[in-house]
């Protein structure tokens, strides 16, 4: 057997580490993806499959952060019977991104997949938005209504108060006869005034009662999003327990992250996004059964961005 010159062994030697080295985390990379792949689908399965029948995963993503851990972010589509079926964010889903050219050649498995997330999210986009409108058009054309109404009264108590001030005026300078004639004029006019008050106050009250009713309207949809998400993250957190110990190759001193979109407080038209980050030692820990779902949620750490 030929040896190779020590020089020459002293450069190949290290190299050859580096390639092995190399191909260990590339391996160990592959096997994260396949098992971020495989929890996604138990994740959304398990959600869309829950007890919990109106709550629904319409997209989740996921991605490997080197030293931190894991990130699932999911996208929920939020649909409710008692509100006709329609997203409760009012926000339109996330579209995946379009590769740049030159484009990747997938997969027919990978296109599949890829064709039924655009499908799935342009679905819930356009019911969320299309009922969204509808309830919006809704208020908008009664508002409109009832301010079309006060504004014909307003013109119509003006005329009233004009035509009275001429007759107050005539009946000063009128013989006695007209000034009768001009007294039942004005008894007509301040019974007309009088149904046009009462009119006028009707169209306040009406006003009152929509803007209480879209008040109360309101706060009963942000209820149900508090309750829609909190049973989200309950079934989020009971599926870790269950599933979580098949990421492997996530390191024990890393992370799960859940990003939750839209989960969190109202910000202006739109809704922050709720993170939830758990300690893979404490989904193990309640994957064995020395915590449970809730314990999980507690030793978690929590906040809005």
């Amino acid at each position: 057997m030929t040896k190779l010159p020590f020089k020459l062994a002293a450069i190949i030697l290290p190299f050859s580490l580096m390639v092995t080295n190399a191909n260990a985390k590339q391996d160990n990379y592959t096997a994260m993806h396949k098992q971020l792949n495989i929890m996604s689908n138990i994740i959304k399965s398990s959600v869309n499959e829950s007890q919990e029948k109106s709550v629904k995963v319409s997209n989740i993503s996921s991605i490997y952060l080197k030293g931190q851990g894991v990130v699932f972010t999911i996208n929920s589509g939020s649909h409710s019977r008692s509100w006709g079926n329609y997203n409760l964010n009012f926000s339109m889903p996330e579209l995946p991104d379009f590769p740049d050219f030159p484009q990747v050649v997938f997969s027919d498995e990978e296109q599949r997949h890829i064709n039924e997330s655009v499908s799935q999210a342009m679905e819930s986009a356009s019911q969320g938005y299309e009922r969204a409108m509808e309830v919006f058009q809704e208020q908008r054309e009664k508002s409109r209504e009832l301010e079309e109404e006060k504004r014909d009264l307003a013109y119509e108590l003006r005329d009233v108060e004009r035509e009275k001030r001429d007759i107050a005026y005539q009946i000063k300078r009128a013989d006695e006869q007209t000034q009768k004639e001009l007294a039942t004029e004005l008894k007509t006019l301040e019974k007309k005034q009088s149904i046009f008050e009462k009119s006028k106050k009707a169209i306040t009250e009406k006003v009152a009662d929509l803007k209480q009713k879209q008040q109360k309207r309101a706060k009963e949809q942000e209820k149900e999003r508090t309750r829609y998400y909190q049973s989200l993250t309950t079934t989020l957190a009971d599926t870790l327990c269950l599933y979580g110990n098949g990421l492997k190759a996530l390191p024990k001193n890393e992370n799960v992250s859940l990003i939750i979109k839209s989960a969190g407080d109202k910000a202006g038209r739109s809704y922050r996004d709720r993170i939830f980050v758990f300690g893979k030692k404490d989904i193990t820990a309640c994957s064995m059964d020395k915590i449970n779902a809730s314990q999980l949620l507690s030793k978690g750490s929590d906040y809005q961005f």
